[in-house]
């Protein structure tokens, strides 16, 4: 152990620095003049300003987490024509919505998975262009929902993952009947009938096709060593016959040929019966084949009625539980 305390000793000397390292510090707000210096203090402190079309700029927060500060957001004041701001994911309060409230040519603002609540959303009903908000894993409920009535321009508007009710969207819709709510009580309960009756008809087809192979098994798995023998032998004769028909016909085109060839009388009878036996022995070997088939058949059900009436049992199951979760889905949604 006393050999390497030296150097366990170097190592813990020069390695504490780093592990008791601060973190960065977020430069704090200071107030600035010009559209310029708020453009800078904007990006250092890690945020994107970018055109947005011809409606204005576009301010992207959304990767510098808790660097921005709601006191930050008075940066964007300073700027010409803010159209859409991203503040996913970062530690805006309802604090911060005050100073949001005030860029009144916005059109769409992304709150995403942020602290904002319906206080928040109180300093945003002066928004008159807001034509997007997206709410989604915020705090807002129905009552802070039913606050954005008085944006006249709101289109779209997502409250995904959050305390709002499915009656708290309704009665929203039927206020403000222009705006696209995600989601959409009324469409997700159309979907959740029509899923429910897909999931009654997939049971109902399982079912069937269960009965159809348990009766399988019952009736041919037994039969599976004999329907398996009567098929090798009725394959064994089916070859022979084949043969046998193939010979009659040579010997029925060598007689054609004798006779064709200035044979006379008997030549043309004995091709006449050779093409009989010939045509015989075809009618013969197709009979076989139409009966070794069926044979084939059946053995192929009998060989796996098993194996069927399992994998039935199994879809059956998966459609049951599918009825489930879709009778799940619908009881939800009202």
């Amino acid at each position: 152990m006393t050999r390497y305390a030296p150097v366990f000793f170097l190592f813990a000397l020069f390695s504490a620095p780093a592990l008791a390292a601060d973190p960065p510090k977020v430069p704090p707000y200071k107030a600035v003049s010009t559209e310029a210096e708020a453009l800078a203090r904007i990006e250092e402190l890690g945020g994107v300003v970018r055109k947005a079309g011809d409606a204005g700029l576009e301010v992207d927060f959304h990767h510098t987490g808790a660097a921005i500060t709601d006191d930050h957001l008075q940066y964007l004041l300073s700027l010409k024509a803010v159209a859409v701001l991203r503040l996913k994911e970062t530690a805006v309060t309802d604090a911060g919505l005050a100073h949001v409230g005030k860029l009144t040519g916005l059109r769409r603002l992304y709150l995403e998975k942020t602290a904002i609540t319906d206080a928040g959303l109180k300093q945003l009903t002066g928004l008159k262009e807001l034509e997007y908000l997206n709410l989604f894993g915020t705090k807002v409920t129905d009552a802070g929902v039913a606050q954005l009535k008085a944006l006249p321009k709101l289109a779209q508007l997502f409250v995904a993952e959050t305390p709002v009710t499915a009656a708290g969207i309704v009665a929203f819709q039927k206020a403000a009947p222009g705006v696209r709510v995600v989601p959409d009580p009324a469409q997700e309960r159309e979907r959740a009938k029509s899923a429910l009756e897909t999931a009654k008809t997939a049971v109902v087809n399982a079912e069937e096709a269960l009965a159809t192979a348990e009766k399988d098994a019952a009736e041919l798995a037994p039969k599976a060593a004999q329907l398996k023998k009567e098929l090798d032998d009725s394959t064994k004769l089916l070859n022979d016959a084949k043969k046998a028909a193939d010979e009659l016909k040579k010997k029925a085109d060598d007689a054609t040929k004798r006779f064709k060839d200035g044979g006379g009388d008997k030549a043309k009878k004995d091709a006449d019966e050779s093409r009989q036996r010939a045509d015989d022995a075809q009618k013969a070997a197709q009979a076989i084949q139409t009966k070794t088939d069926q044979l084939r058949q059946q053995s192929a059900r009998a060989g796996n009625a098993k194996k069927r009436a399992e994998d039935a049992k199994l879809a059956l199951d998966a459609a049951r539980r599918s009825e489930a979760d879709a009778r799940k889905l619908l009881d939800e949604s009202r």
